[in-house]
């Protein structure tokens, strides 16, 4: 092969190219369409689940809340729409156990725990008496004789280990029972019932009762499955189904057995809970004696003494009856809360006070206890009742006569739906300013109330601005803050949906004047501000109209620190640009607002922000700088972005952002009227790249830029920004960091630079100039002072774009233009000298890609050697001049050398072939010729 080619470019007529192609079985965009034969028994769902499944697999965490889903809900619960009381309750019972903690230490008395202190045994006592009945004493001598050993008192337990040490007496229980050892099981449900009398720690007492209660379920469960057995055997029968003739002697009598050891516990607590637990056992002697028993025992409870023991007894049989009869237990939730109403002054009754008062509880911290007891009987009571209204009329009046009533009125606004609460809400809301000065669970009620303001759909009927009067009446007067802000939240929702924006604006200035006087800073109450503006925010119709209250910007600045404003601009920003419905924002006060919300964002970031947090401001920003706009005020948006660029000079998303912004503004400009304009964008561009640190990015954008002032024809600007882009090259790293990742930058090298060369073909030069071409004899040395790799396909790629630019160049008429820019093609009109340059750039090159061949070689890359040597052909064959024996020469040279890599099957070859037979011309043919015979 020759050591020198000259490269000489075919000038061509405008015609149509016949391009080498491949043929293919499938088009390589065209969509994969599966046809399902569906079978004539399954439904189409079914089919769909069949090839799906494999790609649902459930979470391992949400099928263990499945199966408990399914395993609470029996097959009749499944099939019936009927409530699912155990089902309800599973879920408030996770929501006791999550609300009621405490940090005291807690004190737990068993003889079947390790440790502790010893306590006297009643054992002695019980053995003086000498009239019992032999069996009946014996059997009390074995509950009362507790492992042959007084019981012991575990104290100073901290809240976590209290619950280890309950879960560690109900696996007792178990094993207990599995060993044969029925009265040691039920000696240990009998002291966990006892440690619910202990009220010393109250603020813990309703999640003790929930632990408890599920351990006396265990054993009931345990007792109950043991007759069945012994029963029935094996056969599965449910609760519905039991005959209680058809139990066999042996079963009744073990069952009575049960029954006589519940009625020997002496004290009245124990027993009740034993026998509840036991409820369902009566099955097996009459299953008829069981409402009668939940009836009595809805009595006895009369003479447990402390009112927080007892609403808890209460809740305890009520979730017993459910699970027996489902619906039919509603009548004893029912007498259950009639109960608790004829006894309700006992819960505030002096010696009450006193005990609460020593455990440092507040007032609202004791009634709180009782909410979910409450609540719960209220439940199945409202299931029970027809006519919910007169039932709440009956519960207000009830209220409104009662002194110190407000834990009645807190349940039953939170109980009843929000349809007969809005029907009664001017009731309400006059007890409450009747009792308000004397309420601790005020801003309980007061928020109850509003939230179902908030979620009625008919307010048609509403007195809605005298409520609001009152209940704004009410609140400013609380004296705690974080009180004040729980009302606020939906009672403002209430105006936002309901009042008009001078009466929200009305409210938000009274809001500011209560926090200024609080005397606390408001960033001691950031999130409680920030959950009341969220909630505006996405409540009221038209979200525009915030912006324009006077008092929104500043309750919104209210908190002065760094951190929660920055949170307050974030929440903000990002709801109002989830519900702003217009495409572009024009109102001049809006922009303000929202200009210095991200003024906020932008100056919290700093040296240690993290890369996410900074992707999360600089999205809400763009999102404020592609919505704002000016309309044919186009210098004013030209300010506007230059104020952006000013105040977001850190983030260089933002940065890249206005670049594009400008660009597209500098395209809209008319020209008669704004090549000033035009001018200006350009120079804006021009100057703004150069503060982004990426050279990938900065070269992105210098060479938009030039594309942009060349279309708009600012031939200056343009020809600066495509000098740079060359300058900028070997800046360019080879890897990039992107989502914490190394990405390599070699495609989008090859289509940045492969664009630049395109954009170079109709970038006139010059003429002051003294070099012919100049940006492109620039990136050509700068191609040649880059230490690139001979065999990097990025190298060889950007050589073989570059000939196929100079190629063109050479042509009389490019292949395209921009008006009103004359290109070289029209400026220099094929002049020999301008040809004379391109061609002899075009001949370096060609030698540079005979280098890299041979390198290719060298490196034993025969794949890439013979790609490039068949893609330097096809140039040479569709560019080059054939006429000229040195290009003919090398063609055949670069022919013979693919064929000597690889032969002439490859469908690359073969195309090229069958394109140079349908050449017609005698260059063409006697180039064929040698092909073939070489």
């Amino acid at each position: 092969m020759p050591v020198y080619y000259k490269w000489t470019s075919e000038t061509k007529q405008k015609r149509k190219h016949d391009y080498p192609s491949l043929e293919i079985s499938n088009h390589p965009l065209k969509i994969e369409v599966y046809n399902v034969k569906l079978s004539a028994n399954k439904s189409f769902l079914e089919s769909l689940q069949k090839w799906s499944s494999p790609f649902e697999e459930l979470d391992p965490l949400l099928r263990f809340e499945q199966l408990n889903v399914e395993n609470d809900l029996g097959p009749d619960e499944k099939i019936e729409n009927t409530i699912n009381y155990p089902k309800v309750w599973n879920a408030k019972r996770t929501a006791i156990l999550n609300k009621y903690t405490t940090g005291e230490k807690l004190t737990i008395v068993s003889s079947f725990l390790p440790g502790g202190e010893k306590i006297s045994s009643f054992s002695a006592l019980l053995r003086q008496v000498s009239n019992l009945n032999e069996k009946v004493k014996n059997r009390l001598e074995q509950l009362d004789d507790f492992d042959e050993s007084s019981v012991r008192k575990t104290m100073g337990l901290s809240q976590q280990e209290f619950v280890t040490k309950i879960h560690m007496l109900d696996d007792e229980i178990k094993k207990a029972w599995d060993t044969e050892q029925r009265v040691k099981a039920f000696k240990i449900a009998i002291q966990c019932s006892k440690l619910l009398s202990d009220i010393n720690v109250m603020q813990f007492y309703p999640s003790k009762f929930v632990l408890i209660s599920d351990v006396l379920g265990n054993f009931g469960a345990l007792v109950y499955d043991r007759l069945k057995k012994k029963s029935f055997g094996n056969v599965d029968i449910k609760f519905q189904d039991i005959d209680s003739y058809n139990v066999p002697e042996s079963a009744r009598e073990t069952c009575q057995n049960w029954m006589f050891k519940m009625a020997s516990i002496r004290e009245l607590l124990p027993r009740l809970y034993m026998e509840m637990s036991l409820l369902k056992c009566y099955t097996f002697i009459s299953k008829s004696e069981i409402k009668p028993a939940i009836e009595r025992l809805t009595k006895m409870i009369r003479g447990i003494g402390n009112p927080l023991v007892a609403i808890y007894v209460r809740v305890y049989l009520c979730n017993v009856a459910s699970s027996l009869f489902g619906k039919e237990s509603e009548c004893y939730f029912n007498d259950n809360l009639k109960e608790f109403l004829e006894e309700y002054q006992q819960i505030i009754c002096p010696n009450m006070a006193k005990k609460f008062g020593t455990q440092l509880l507040t007032a609202d911290q004791y009634l709180s206890l009782y909410i979910p007891a409450v609540d719960w009987l209220l439940y199945g009571t409202l299931n029970y009742t027809k006519c919910k209204d007169t039932l709440l009329e009956e519960m207000l009046e009830k209220c409104d006569t009662t002194e110190n009533s407000e834990l009645l009125l807190c349940c039953c606004v939170s109980g009843f739906d929000s349809t007969s609460i809005i029907k009664q809400s001017t009731a309400i809301m006059d007890i409450i300013r009747n009792q308000s000065d004397h309420m601790v669970l005020l801003s309980q009620i007061l928020s109850s109330v509003g939230e179902h303001l908030c979620h009625a759909e008919n307010y048609c009927q509403l007195p809605s601005e005298a409520l609001s009067q009152c209940w704004w009446k009410i609140a400013t007067n609380m004296k705690s803050t974080e009180n004040f802000l729980q009302v606020l939240e939906p009672w403002l929702q209430f105006a936002c949906n309901q009042l008009s924006s001078q009466h929200i604006n009305m409210i938000l200035r009274g809001t500011i004047r209560y926090m200024i006087k609080c005397g606390k800073p408001a960033e001691d109450y950031c999130s409680q501000i920030q959950s009341v503006i969220k909630r505006m925010l996405k409540s009221i119709p038209d979200v525009e109209e915030l912006f324009l209250m006077d008092a929104f910007m500043p309750l919104v600045e209210l908190a002065q620190t760094s951190n929660a404003r920055t949170a307050m601009a974030k929440t903000v920003l990002t709801i109002f640009f989830e519900r702003y419905n217009a495409v572009e924002i024009e109102d001049h006060i809006i922009i303000s607002s929202l200009m210095r919300l991200c003024c906020i964002l932008h100056d919290s970031i700093n040296a240690v922000t993290v890369e996410d947090e900074n992707k999360v401001c600089a999205e809400l920003i763009n999102k404020f700088i592609h919505a704002v706009s000016y309309y044919d005020d186009l210098e004013q948006q030209l300010n506007f972005y230059v104020e952006c660029r000013s105040a977001f000079i850190k983030l260089d998303s933002v940065l890249i952002a206005l670049v594009h912004a400008v660009n597209a503004l500098a395209v809209r400009a008319d020209e008669s009227r704004g090549r000033w304009l035009q001018r200006a964008c350009a120079a804006y561009v021009f100057v703004t790249v150069p503060s982004l640190q990426c050279p990938l990015a900065r070269a992105q954008l210098y060479l938009l830029g030039g594309q942009a002032a060349l279309l708009t024809g600012c031939i200056g600007q343009a020809e600066a920004n495509l000098k740079t882009l060359v300058s900028l090259i070997p800046e360019i790293p080879q890897f990039v960091q992107e989502d914490g990742q190394n990405k390599p930058t070699h495609d989008r090298v090859v289509g940045l630079l492969s664009n630049f060369l395109s954009t170079l073909l109709i970038l006139p030069d010059n003429m002051d100039s003294n070099s012919k071409a100049y940006i492109l004899s620039g990136f050509i040395k700068t191609m040649e002072r880059i230490h690139w790799k001979k065999t990097d396909p990025l190298y060889y790629t950007l050589l073989l774009r570059s000939l196929d630019l100079l190629c063109e160049m050479t042509q009389e008429s490019y292949a395209y233009h921009i008006d009103g820019v004359l290109s070289n093609d029209e400026l220099y009109g094929s002049e020999e000298e301008f040809i004379e340059t391109i061609e002899s750039h075009a001949t370096n090159i060609c030698q540079e890609l005979l280098v890299v061949l041979k390198s290719l070689g060298d490196a034993k890359e025969t794949k890439k050697q013979y790609n490039l040597a068949l893609e330097l052909f096809w140039r040479i064959v569709r560019r080059g001049k054939l006429k000229d024996s040195s290009m003919t020469s090398l063609a055949t040279n670069l022919w013979a050398l693919a064929q000597k890599i690889q032969d002439s099957n490859n469908k690359f070859a073969k195309a090229l072939l069958s394109v140079l037979e349908k050449d017609s011309s005698e260059a063409g043919r006697r180039l064929l010729t040698k092909i073939n015979t070489s």
